[in-house]
């Protein structure tokens, strides 16, 4: 007869259960603190490449290094992430990255810039990052069960937003009492919070993929073969290659378009606004809205992204441009953490590298190449027309979300054996 003492399975349940949300909250505790490192590094060392060279050109090379990995990496580190361990894979890399930006410190110490070694150094950061962003996106959310798999991915979103908004108000502040080299070796140190979240936790073991699925196009064919993924993919890719601009143009906006001096505290509140709003959108998809109909969120927040972006191509008075900014930011976090976390509920935990391969290369990777065209488009024309076709994308996006069409995709993949 068993004890009367023996735990029953219920509560062995729970406690599982208790123990993996204290992992997920450390794994969040130590990202976030590195992450305020990473943006403390992003806002020095542009500015620093700037002060040393007087050259945009030279700051684009440098955000390149740290961006163009992004663009094929990322399905390389999808398929790493399926095929290892993801911890040790995790610690090897971080490990390297700590490597490069210790030794971009010393190299921004000396007292002349030496250029090449500043690319070759930011250029491994950035190959890390694009490695390293599958195994970190599919990884920490399945802590988690996947009950709570949507506030994982919003709680992960939130504190990536404020790190981007805490880091480089740190980061200027600190430039010049410590100077670049100082803020490198701070972000290196940052990186312990993080290696240390990582070694102390276990992650849920991944079986082992077979067949084409486990070889280094396993995503492709994922996409290929998965309508459900593919319509997911492709909207994001559209997304981010043709609205998502504004993200990273609103210096542009706000001169341009709203007058507002780019030097003058006024543009750190519209920066602030973007990042509030974004805040507050992954805050809310946690919160209240973490039980709503995943197909109608989305939904909810195109259709703010389509409203926001079309005040914006009239609008011309720079206090409409606060308001607008911060909704916005709300809409568009609503849209893109609301759909990472339906297509990584919608796959097994063994697919998932993958998925964020495809995932990391249509939302990151597409990024420079979408500022190149929106900034072509901008000097021939205006910044009004960037955010005008951003709108009409945004809008033709929506009709291929809808919610009857998604669930209508869901059951079709469901058939075909690629849904959980």
């Amino acid at each position: 007869m068993a004890s009367s003492t023996s735990p029953r399975p219920e509560q062995t349940g729970t406690a599982r259960s208790a123990l993996k949300v204290r992992a997920f909250r450390f794994m969040l505790i130590g990202s976030f603190l590195s992450q305020i490192g990473t943006w403390m590094q992003t806002i020095v060392l542009g500015a620093y490449i700037f002060s040393q060279t007087g050259s945009p050109l030279y700051v684009g090379i440098i955000t390149f290094a740290q961006l163009g990995p992004m663009l094929f990496l990322p399905i390389v580190g999808g398929w790493m992430t399926d095929k290892f361990d993801v911890r040790k894979y995790l610690l090897i890399l971080q490990s390297w990255q700590v490597v490069c930006v210790i030794a971009l410190s010393f190299v921004l110490r000396a007292p002349e810039l030496h250029f090449p070694s500043a690319f070759a150094c930011v250029l491994g950061v950035g190959i890390g990052n694009a490695l390293i962003g599958p195994a970190w996106g599919s990884s920490v959310p399945s802590l988690v069960g996947p009950e709570n798999l949507r506030a994982a991915v919003s709680l992960n979103s939130t504190q990536m937003n404020m790190a981007r908004v805490i880091g480089p108000a740190i980061g200027g502040i600190l430039f010049p009492i410590i100077g670049a080299s100082g803020v490198m070796l701070l972000n290196a140190a940052s990186f312990s919070f993080i290696m240390s979240a990582v070694f102390f936790i276990r992650f849920p073991p991944r079986k082992k993929l077979s067949g084409a699925e486990s070889g280094i196009g396993g995503g492709i064919l994922m996409m290929k073969q998965d309508p459900y993924v593919r319509r997911i993919i492709l909207s994001v890719l559209s997304l981010a290659f043709l609205t998502l601009t504004f993200l990273y143009q609103l210096p542009t906006i706000a001169g341009q378009d709203f007058g507002i001096d780019v030097k003058s505290p006024s543009y750190g509140w519209l920066y602030a606004c973007l990042g509030g709003g974004a805040v507050t959108g992954a805050i809310a998809l946690s919160t209240i809205l973490v039980k709503r109909d995943q197909f109608r969120v989305i939904q909810c927040g195109l259709i703010g992204v389509i409203s926001m972006l079309g005040v914006l191509v009239f609008a011309h008075e720079a206090r409409i441009a606060y308001p607008i900014i911060f909704l916005l930011g709300i809409s568009y976090q609503m849209v893109i953490v609301s759909l990472n976390a339906t297509a990584q509920t919608h796959v097994s935990l063994e697919r998932r590298g993958h998925l964020m391969g495809l995932w990391m290369t249509a939302l990151g990777g597409t990024v420079p190449l979408g500022m190149l065209l929106a900034g072509l488009i901008a000097e021939q024309t205006s910044m009004r027309v960037v955010i005008a076709y951003g709108c009409i994308v945004a809008i033709l996006v929506s009709f291929a979300l809808r919610p009857k069409i998604m669930r209508k995709l869901e059951r079709r993949s469901n058939e075909l054996g690629f849904g959980i």
